[in-house]
């Protein structure tokens, strides 16, 4: 495998599981997936977690690294001399930057093993790090090393032998936080029949782990990863609490906990950017749990098709095991269930159903160029040379996540995309078109500033970024923050128009331009809702259409409702607002600021206006309303073209003009076009 450049600023994770009736998950699918991100990671740090419902009835199976025989010597003494009985396996992976995985069968009870793990891997950090005991479980068994995922595969023999679960999850690059010099710090991290991988940084690492250190656990290799796997297994293991509950508490999902559940252990929730697969085992069944922070700042796309249950960084991980997968994103907050027995339990998001493209299947030309087993960088060489040489007109089949497709196209080219195009498309182009037949990962058309992009299927998180000229059309839906940072100069105006519907943070920071959400399949749903939340949130300039009505507190970022009702609380204990006026606003879900300019005086209302005055406020005009002549004169040729591309009737098109619009603009902001004069 030719070497590739590495994305730093991002980790690889996938989980695969069986579907009842499927054939077990064999350890060749996992590396096939999770090697097709190979320039997600890097030499420091991969690994795999497998689980198998089948050893019912099993011993616990405890894992370490040793550095010597003594070390094995001083483990076994600690786990007997805490009546754990021991039954040594031998070693089960070659060695690995002096240290070696050994492993042995044990019995004793769980919460008895877990205070003897916490307490042997104290005192093997204390003495100058000899070993770490990594994995224990009784369904679970974890493989983890220094390397690439293909090397940690090699260094335990799984390329050997017919390893097979129900249940995988892999990682590629090393955890955060620490120098990834050693086994240790792999992914994925586990404690009993839980295991974590994680792509992010948690920054509430040290609140994380104070709370468990208050709870009897002492030992940490100190990365922000494993302290999810401790606190998974702590709150289901040991509090009883429900998993969904405990994905909740540790997202900062409030809304469905109790309160005082949500106060005790206020201590696990989890903050910064992340994204968190989990493995977990209850003894009956056997369960996948995907989980994204609540703005969504890294990559978790989720599916599913007859055979697998899918969760993964990126949807080509999916779709070189499978290319009839339903695959979607999860929204900001959203948590993704799925057990062996009962299927999904929860699909991390709404709206699933608007995340099937592509949906249109296109003949593959007999002369397009095979992108199967080549890199991105050997796709990009060839494109170039062939562009270089005058050919206008290139088709590539069989991408596959490959990146940075179409930048630097030269005037009247065009490229032709099939299958899933790779994060990055786009960038910063100029001139050409170019064409999706399929779905589009992250960041299409980043600081692009001319051409066209059309996307015959979906496209993820992060489209039209400082989007700043051409056009980008995606038949299907757009993940989170489309459209941030867009803008305008002089007579250059992008446009991104969406035929499905957008995630949160639709248009943040938007300077100009012009973004339309149509909701083409859903004209005749009732209350259809086609954006999520925070949209236009710091919004300056240009000009944001959505199909349907949109309820205010979705755009703009407004305070939480439990902030203001404390300050309210704090302006009736200074006689400024009156007890009956705190009481009517704490029924309410979401405050507006138009709220309370209609109920406080005016000067309980300039104290509280502080709240809303951040650097991401900025005053819109909001009206819900048909097209008017201005509109149509902006949007009219842009409609036509949309639907020209993706052969849509133009009676739908006449059919959507008639609707009504949520248009959201900056106050202040001029006309976009000019009137003639009569």
């Amino acid at each position: 495998m030719d070497e590739i450049p590495h994305v730093k600023s991002g980790c690889g994770i996938l989980g695969i599981m069986r579907r009842p009736g499927s054939e077990k998950v064999h350890a060749s699918e996992t590396l096939t997936s999770i090697e097709c991100v190979r320039y997600r990671g890097s030499r420091l740090g991969a690994g795999f977690a497998v689980y198998d419902l089948e050893r019912a009835g099993s011993p616990l199976k405890l894992k370490a690294f040793v550095d010597s025989d003594e070390t094995v010597e001083k483990i076994s003494e600690a786990l007997h001399g805490m009546d754990i009985l021991v039954e040594p396996l031998g070693f089960d992976s070659k060695p690995m930057n002096g240290f070696t995985s050994w492993t042995a069968y044990i019995e004793s009870s769980p919460d008895n093993v877990r205070r003897a793990v916490n307490s042997v891997n104290h005192h093997l950090l204390r003495d100058g790090f000899k070993g770490r005991i990594y994995s224990w479980g009784r369904f679970l068994e974890v493989f983890k090393a220094v390397g690439y995922p293909s090397d940690v595969y090699g260094l335990y023999g799984l390329d050997e032998g017919d390893v097979c679960g129900d249940l995988w999850l892999a990682h590629t690059r090393q955890p955060t936080n620490s120098p990834g010099v050693y086994p240790i710090w792999s992914h994925p991290f586990a404690s009993y029949e839980v295991s974590i991988v994680h792509n992010g940084d948690v920054s509430s690492f040290g609140a994380n782990m104070e709370f468990l250190r208050y709870r009897g656990f002492e030992s940490f290799v100190g990365t922000d990863s494993e302290v999810a796997a401790y606190t998974l297994d702590y709150l289901t293991s040991v509090e009883g609490v429900s998993l969904v509950e405990a994905a909740s508490l540790m997202a900062g999902l409030y809304d469905d906990i109790d309160v005082a559940k949500a106060v005790k252990y206020r201590g696990v929730c989890l903050d910064g950017p992340y994204s968190i697969l989990a493995g977990y085992c209850d003894g009956e069944d056997l369960y996948l749990l995907a989980v994204a922070d609540t703005m969504k700042f890294r990559p978790l796309v989720v599916g599913y098709d007859d055979e697998r249950i899918y969760a993964a960084s990126e949807e080509a991980e999916i779709r070189s095991l499978s290319e009839k997968a339903r695959v979607w994103p999860v929204k900001p907050g959203g948590i993704f269930l799925a057990s062996l027995k009962r299927g999904i339990i929860l699909s991390g998001r709404e709206h699933v159903e608007c995340f099937y493209g592509p949906y249109c299947r296109h003949p593959t030309p007999s002369n397009a160029i095979d992108a199967t087993g080549m890199s991105y960088s050997m796709v990009n060489a060839l494109l170039r040379k062939l562009f270089q040489e005058g050919v206008r007109e290139v088709a590539l089949k069989n991408v596959n996540g490959h990146r940075y497709l179409g930048i630097n196209m030269p005037p009247d080219s065009r490229l032709h995309i099939y299958g899933t195009a790779g994060n990055c498309l786009a960038n910063f182009n100029k001139h050409g078109e170019i064409y999706v037949y399929g779905n589009a990962q992250d960041d299409v058309g980043d600081a692009m500033y001319g051409g066209r992009v059309v996307i015959h299927g979906d496209a993820r998180d992060v489209v039209g970024q400082a989007l700043q000229g051409g056009a980008i059309f995606v038949r299907g839906s757009v993940g989170n923050r489309a459209a941030i940072q867009m803008r305008e100069f002089r007579d250059r105006r992008p446009c991104l128009v969406v035929g499905g519907r957008a995630d949160d943070f639709l248009g943040e920071y938007m300077a100009g331009g012009v973004v339309m959400v149509l909701g083409v399949d859903a004209l005749d749903v009732e209350d259809v809702r086609l954006a999520g939340q925070y949209v236009a949130s710091g919004m300056v300039g240009g000009r944001i259409y959505i199909r349907g009505y949109l309820e205010p507190w979705r755009i703009g970022l407004n305070p939480p409702a439990a902030d203001i009702i404390q300050y309210l609380r704090g302006l009736a204990l200074e006689g400024l607002v009156g007890w009956d006026t705190v009481e009517e606003l704490s029924n309410m879900i979401h405050i507006m600021y138009e709220d309370l300019a209609g109920l406080l005086p005016g000067k309980a209302l300039k104290r509280i206006s502080k709240l809303y005055r951040n650097k991401y406020y900025r005053e819109l005009r909001v009206n819900y309303r048909n097209l008017d002549y201005e509109d149509l004169r902006l949007v009219g040729p842009i409609l036509s073209e949309f639907f020209s591309q993706f052969h849509l009737d133009s009676r739908l098109q006449q059919e959507l003009i008639s609707r009504k619009f949520t248009v959201v603009e900056p106050v202040g902001a001029g006309p976009v076009l000019e009137k003639p004069e009569e």
